[in-house]
This record gives C-alpha cells, sequence and structure tokens, in this order.
C-alpha cells in the first residue's frame, strides 16, 4: 500500500479529532433500512474530447499540453441496514497517459496524414483499462461529531489491458516511416498486436479495493468530509496475454554468405504471464462553512493523475440542498441538487457534448423505509 497524501489526512483527523462520545454513542446503529440505486460517471481528457479518444475518433488535432485522459464509470444498487452497507456494481476504468509527440502522430496517422518530415516523435504511451462486477461490504462507525465508514470489495475481472509503448518515431520527404520503438503489454482481449486468444490465456481474474469515506464537524459552522475510493486496490489475472518486444523499421542485414537478409518489423515474444496491477486513487477532499444564508465550500480531487480544485456554495431548501461549484482550472461548472429520494450531479465543459474535454455524472435513486 503507498503512503500518500490521503493517508496522512486520515490519520490526521482520526488522531487530531476530539472524539469523546460515550460508549452507548458508540456503538448506536442507525435503524433505518435505504435502498439506493447508482450511476457514477467522470471523464476528463486534455489530449481531445472525451467522446473522440474513447472511440478512436481523432477528428481535432490534440493540445499541445496533451498528457492525459480518464474515464471511471460505475453502476449498482445498494442497500444500508443499520451500520452496515452492502452493493454490487459494474464499473468500467479506462486511462491513457502520453505526451504531445505521441498525440501528434496517433492524429496524424488516423487523420491519414503524413508525419512532418522535419519532427522527430518521441513516443511515450501508457493505457490502462479494466472492467469488472464486483461487491462491496462497509460498516460505518459513528461518534459525536465524526463518522467513518469502510467499505471492502472484491472484483471479478471481465477484461483488462496495460500497455507501454516508448521510443522515437520519423519520417522522410516521401513518407516514409522509421520506428524504433519498445513494447510491452499485458492484455486479456484487446492488443496492440492484434493477437488473437485461442484459449492460451485467461479471460477473468479477480480483485480487492479499501474505500473510506469520513464526516467530520468540529464546530457548527465547519464540515469536513474525505471520499477515498481505491485506497488499496490489488488485481491480478493468472495467465494473461503478454507481449514484449522492439519496433524497428531497420529490417535489412546481410547474412553469413553475402545475401541480404530480412528482419520483421516487431521481433519480440507473444505468450502468457500473471498480471498484477492496482488502480490509481480517487481521492475527494471537501470543506464547508456555513453562514445563516449559505454554505461555501472549497473541495480539492484527484483522479488518475489530474488535480481538480473547486469554489462555489451550498444553498438549502426545504428538505433538499443545491449545490454549485467551479472547476477553477478548467472553468468546468458543476451543478448538484439532492433531497431525501433523489440526488443529481452534473458538470460539463462545452455543451455540445462531442467537443467535451470533461464531463461528469452521478444520479442517486434513495427509498427508505
Amino acid at each position: 500500500m503507498k503512503v500518500t497524501c490521503c493517508y496522512w489526512f486520515v490519520f490526521t483527523l482520526l488522531f487530531s479529532s476530539n472524539i469523546q462520545a460515550e460508549n452507548k454513542n458508540n456503538t448506536q446503529a442507525s435503524k433505518e433500512t435505504r435502498v439506493e440505486f447508482f450511476v457514477d460517471s467522470s471523464s476528463y481528457s486534455n489530449i481531445l474530447p472525451v467522446k473522440q479518444l474513447i472511440e478512436d475518433d481523432w477528428q481535432k488535432a490534440p493540445k499541445s499540453s496533451a498528457s492525459d485522459g480518464f474515464t471511471q464509470n460505475e453502476i449498482g444498487a445498494r442497500v444500508h441496514w443499520n451500520n452496515f452497507s452492502f452493493s454490487a456494481s459494474h464499473r468500467y476504468d479506462y486511462f491513457i497517459f502520453s505526451n504531445s509527440d505521441t498525440a501528434k502522430a496517433f492524429y496524424l496517422d488516423r487523420s491519414d496524414q503524413n508525419l512532418n518530415a522535419q519532427e522527430k516523435y518521441n513516443l511515450d504511451l501508457k493505457l490502462f483499462h479494466q472492467r469488472s462486477n464486483g461487491i462491496r461490504l462497509g460498516y460505518k462507525f459513528i461518534f459525536d461529531n465524526f463518522s467513518s465508514e469502510i467499505r471492502l470489495g472484491y472484483w471479478d475481472l471481465t477484461a483488462t489491458r496495460e500497455s507501454y509503448l516508448t521510443g522515437t518515431l520519423s519520417s522522410d520527404s516521401n513518407g516514409k516511416i522509421k520506428a524504433l520503438a519498445d513494447l510491452k503489454e499485458f492484455y486479456s482481449d484487446n492488443n496492440l498486436l492484434h493477437r488473437r486468444n485461442t484459449n492460451d490465456w485467461d479471460n477473468d481474474g479477480s480483485g480487492i479495493t479499501l474505500d473510506i469515506h469520513l464526516a467530520w464537524q468540529p464546530t457548527d459552522s465547519i464540515s469536513l468530509f474525505a471520499d477515498l475510493k481505491d485506497l488499496y486496490s490489488d488485481f491480478s489475472l493468472d495467465n494473461s496475454g503478454y507481449s514484449e518486444g522492439i519496433f524497428d523499421t531497420h529490417g535489412t542485414f546481410i547474412n553469413s554468405v553475402g545475401g541480404k537478409a530480412y528482419l520483421p518489423i516487431y521481433r519480440g515474444k507473444e505468450t502468457e504471464s500473471k498480471h498484477q496491477f492496482e488502480l490509481p486513487e480517487q481521492i475527494d477532499l471537501l470543506g464547508l462553512y456555513h453562514t445563516e444564508q449559505l454554505s461555501y465550500l472549497a473541495r480539492y480531487k484527484r483522479q488518475g493523475e489530474q488535480n481538480f480544485y473547486y469554489l462555489g456554495f451550498e444553498m438549502q431548501h426545504q428538505d433538499a440542498s443545491t449545490r454549485i461549484a467551479l472547476d477553477i482550472e478548467n472553468l468546468t461548472p458543476e451543478i448538484q441538487y439532492k433531497n431525501k429520494w433523489f440526488t443529481l450531479l452534473f458538470a460539463i465543459d462545452d455543451l455540445r457534448i462531442e467537443r467535451a474535454l470533461q464531463l461528469n455524472l452521478g444520479i442517486s435513486v434513495n427509498y427508505s423505509f
């Protein structure tokens, strides 16, 4: 388990807060039983619009600052009973880490354009994808002004891929490609070499995750919240497809009898191997300052390798609330409406969805009895 700032935040909350509740309050459980159906989707890209990136449809030249993108999606149902919770869900995670040279080369290739003969493209690409079905079991500890819920998840993998490609790419004035690149790739189905599974490797694996959800109200005017998802994760596929080798377009040499021989563009191995991986942590920290009219908020979120910073406010209505916030770096507005039965969160940076670089959607429907 990695030691990061989120761990220090957890320990700070746990040990610096003045939790002096009586024993009967420490073990008191909520008597409410609640059923929840939820959809949670977060997508971001600084390479090109999210829709084009996912569909590998490069209609627009990438930004010069291109570095990464992701989409994380989950749909499921959860039951809360006393202090316990149980959920079943399906999740899909896709990450791409790159640089501007790689993004530019991909765009030119996908749009049938020649590489610039005056440029040398430094390739640096990582693709990571997993799809799984799983369950989570949680327990909530309740104190006077503090609560902590721990959720342990078990996941059945249905697809996974982890690809690395590094090297150089160039072109001469006639459009002839020159490349020298290293490839390393684990996969259960899709892969760069289009290798087919002939029952040589597994399609299924498993994994575990740990989530922690914290709420603390140190004073009447301040509330603090932390959602730490995939704080710990460990996934494995016992017999994954595996490729490792070199792409080299300089494929000729003089053999021992003086004749010219040719080497394949790709030289390496295609085999099977055990594949273990972790999911990137999701960190979401929120602080609220309450006044008589409004509650002002500051929020920090980290997802993939991207940091997001929000400022905004929350308005209370009768049995409901509306929260409006702005991602101050990407200038993306986010609105959330919540009542006893229903929660809706929506954020988008461009109303034309085919051009959106950032898109968040959260829906939750609750029924208590």
